[in-house]
């Protein structure tokens, strides 16, 4: 059996980000509490792995403000959502949710099963941010709406 860490590709990051953890996962993630940083929110830059639970799109995108800034241009964010077949009622889904993460140069790599409700996608940034800021400002100086 994979364990949790395997699946999710943790390996040597260090500047972890860990929001909404459910109970059923949490005994899993016991072992790195104490010996990674796993930061609060808001507080750092240049997280290197981000694991953030969201059951919709709203509560996601107010993650997603605050951890998509957040982020180092290398980091790992992964998102997990309940399953179709979980009895949790969620507006998420593999297809129509990433909305904001593709607008922020995030591109989705990669998805596992954590357990028996819980879903990952992993992101990661393949446009930095420079790069998005000029092309925005680009964008707007042609006077192009979408």
């Amino acid at each position: 059996m994979q364990t949790m860490f395997e699946k999710l590709q943790l390996t040597e990051e260090k500047n972890l980000l860990i929001q909404g953890l459910p109970s059923s996962i949490e005994k899993q993630f016991a072992k790195i509490a104490f010996a990674k940083n796993v930061t609060p929110l808001l507080r750092s830059r240049g997280i290197e792995f981000a694991l953030v639970f969201a059951i919709n799109q709203m509560q996601l995108n107010n993650i997603l403000k605050e951890v998509l800034p957040a982020l180092d241009d290398e980091g790992k964010l992964w998102i997990a959502y309940p399953k179709p077949t979980s009895k949790i009622v969620s507006d998420l889904n593999r297809d129509c949710s990433w909305e904001l993460l593709h607008q922020s140069g995030m591109d989705s790599e990669d998805q596992v099963t954590l357990d028996h409700v819980w879903t990952a996608q992993l992101f990661r940034r393949t446009i930095h941010q420079e790069e998005l800021i000029s092309f925005e400002t680009k964008t707007r100086a042609r006077g192009h709406h979408h």
